[in-house]
């Protein structure tokens, strides 16, 4: 298992961190910073960027967007820049569980649809192809920093096809130094569980994982979730979406990760998720 980079998505941080981004910094080295300033630019990026910055997440105003962005360029192809599957894109949206339909609603699809032309226009400017090579140096750093992390990661990617029938075969660990460190996202794309972030962190790598695994479970016995009615006071209040069933569904699935995460990372996976589930109420 090995670090990798992401040209599209280093493209939309490229252009976020022109548009004011201002999460790069945080727990970042001094070095690490002032490299990443010399490639703010005073050239003029895509205005359709300025639009990823929402009023929905206060404690980190770039979701749900960023990551959006981040799922789109999985669907748009490396010659053309012309979206590709746009349909199971928009399936993979309407089924993710964590947005609000607010967040996906018709302004989000009358945005999107610009993304080609923009992702475009800054992955053929010659500033961002100095930034990749940046991006791709500091990759290669990481891989030779994190081998025991990954090993571990890889453990736990066998421990969970082993103990819970998990369909993943491959983890793809994503980063990109403009991103926030604590900002951590995954896509599943069929066998494929692609993670993204800014550093890599063990515990956040296992916890992003664990939610494909936790899921089906939830919706297995949402009905009984329902009715306990769960006080979560561990989590921030967007967690909770619209604050419907949907949002407490979300929530408590964020929660059960939260203290699943922590069991995998000492070796303690429950047997029976079913029973897990009605002990962290």
């Amino acid at each position: 298992m090995q670090i990798i980079a992401n040209s599209k998505i280093s493209a939309v941080y490229f252009a976020l961190l022109q548009c004011g981004y201002d999460f790069f910094h945080i727990e970042r080295s001094k070095d690490h910073i002032n490299a990443l300033k010399r490639f703010i630019s005073a050239a003029q990026c895509p205005e359709f960027f300025d639009e990823v910055r929402q009023n929905t997440c206060e404690v980190y105003p770039y979701w749900p967007r960023a990551f959006l962005l981040e799922t789109a360029a999985h669907f748009i192809d490396d010659a053309s820049f012309e979206y590709r599957h746009f349909d199971s894109f928009r399936e993979k949206i309407f089924s993710a569980s964590n947005i609000s339909n607010e967040e996906r609603g018709k302004a989000f699809w009358d945005w999107i649809i610009r993304f080609p032309d923009a992702l475009s226009s800054v992955m053929h400017s010659k500033r961002f192809a100095e930034y990749l090579a940046f991006v791709k140096q500091w990759v290669e750093k990481q891989n030779a920093l994190h081998k025991d992390e990954l090993d571990l990661i890889q453990k736990c990617l066998e421990s969970c096809a082993e103990q819970y029938g998990s369909a993943v075969r491959t983890i793809e660990i994503c980063l990109d130094p403009i991103k926030c460190v604590y900002s951590s996202d995954y896509i599943m794309l069929d066998s494929r569980f692609v993670f993204t972030s800014g550093a890599l962190r063990t515990d956040a790598v296992v916890h992003e994982f664990l939610h494909h695994v936790v899921h089906p479970y939830i919706e297995k016995n949402r009905s009984e979730v329902l009715k306990l009615k769960p006080i979560l006071n561990d989590l921030d209040g967007s967690y909770y979406l619209a604050g419907d069933d949907a949002g407490i569904l979300n929530a408590f699935e964020e929660h059960l990760v939260r203290a699943l995460s922590a069991d995998m990372l000492v070796g303690e996976l429950p047997h029976d998720l079913n029973e897990y589930i009605f002990k962290h109420n």
